[in-house]
């Protein structure tokens, strides 16, 4: 009998984590597991071939649509783990980046260097 309650509890927490998941991105699937011997779900997102996890109380799930303030929270907290998944941070490219020379090898064009020696300098002719 229990057990039936439960179930039937998770299948309301789907319906209303898939609701909010779609108004997020109409191509999210959600997943719902029970976490044995606590009053939590497991909550997997589903896109293309990328998937995330997160977990929720299903205390919250089932307030969210009397509460607008639970429901928004709720919303933001399946948006975070869906951007997480959908958008990784870049790399940090400085870090492989080497110093390149100018175009040419040199540093600068002969005659145009820093004064000193014969005809070097921007002294031009007088």
């Amino acid at each position: 009998m229990e057990s039936h309650v439960l179930s039937e509890a998770r299948q309301e927490a789907l319906k209303i984590l898939l609701d909010l998941a779609k108004a997020i991105d109409r191509r999210l699937d959600v997943e719902v597991r029970e976490i044995p011997g606590q009053e939590r779900l497991a909550v997997t997102l589903t896109h293309g071939q990328k998937s995330s996890q997160t977990e929720v109380a299903l205390a919250t799930v089932l307030d969210a649509p009397a509460d607008a303030v639970a429901k928004h929270e709720l919303k933001l907290k399946l948006k975070r783990v869906a951007d997480a998944m959908l958008f990784r941070p870049m790399p940090n490219h400085r870090l492989s980046v080497k110093s390149v020379p100018p175009p040419g090898g040199r540093q600068a064009p002969h005659g145009m260097g820093g004064g000193g020696g014969a005809g070097g300098g921007n002294r031009g002719r007088r």
